[in-house]
């Protein structure tokens, strides 16, 4: 029974969660994500979680419809909020700006604890994100693009080891992105297009602009 599509931003975030973890879905929207995870077994039990009650209502009917209310738990929660530690193992956060992950993460200290994992999929201001994990004290331990009807986005897997870095924009761009694999090629594209418009009024942007540049031409 196919929830999330196979090559979707969510099915990305799905490939990225720690078998056997308790998962904690912030921005749970309908469902998909722990249910898919519960149905196939990758995970034994979920908290759902969304800030509206409409997208959390329609969560629990999903969740219903699939006979999972023994393993999903809903919970009306601004980001993190309303988790406790001890509940949750793995973090998804995905489709919101990079910056308003950030900003939930920040709220959350307790994530930084070195087992919990986090999986996030920003839509945008990816950078922002990626640098306030560096300075942060997390690693990041893998990165991938995908293309999710027609736009291309990145999902990243990160944990707290606590040796936080500075990071330049182009670090924080393109991160561990292969440059040489067409997904990361055509996210980095993306970000370049979005630069080059900034660089309209900013030029200190230019030799960023010129090693990512580089750095897909390299790879062709």
């Amino acid at each position: 029974m196919q929830i999330l599509r196979p090559y979707g931003r969510l099915s990305l975030c799905a490939e990225m969660v720690r078998e056997g973890s308790r998962l904690a879905d912030i921005g749970t929207d309908h469902g998909y994500l722990p249910i898919h995870l519960c149905l196939t077994g990758k995970i034994p039990s979920a908290l759902a979680c969304d800030i509206n009650p409409l997208p959390l209502r329609s969560a629990e009917e999903n969740i219903v419809k699939y006979h999972l209310s023994g393993r999903i738990v809903t919970r009306l929660s601004d980001g993190l909020n309303k988790v406790r530690e001890d509940e949750a193992d793995d973090i998804v956060i995905a489709g919101m700006g990079g910056e308003l992950i950030r900003d939930i993460l920040a709220a959350a200290p307790w994530v930084r604890n070195s087992s919990k994992q986090l999986v996030l999929q920003p839509m945008t201001h990816h950078e922002d994100l990626v640098k306030w994990l560096y300075e942060n004290g997390f690693n990041i331990l893998r990165q991938k693009a995908v293309c999710d009807e027609g736009k291309y986005y990145t999902v990243l897997c990160a944990r707290c080891d606590g040796a936080g870095k500075t990071a330049d924009l182009f670090d924080c761009i393109v991160g561990r992105l292969d440059p040489g694999d067409p997904l990361s090629r055509g996210f980095l594209e993306r970000s370049l297009n979005n630069l080059c418009n900034r660089s309209k009024g900013d030029s200190s942007l230019l030799p960023t602009i010129r090693r990512i540049e580089e750095t897909i031409h390299e790879d062709q």
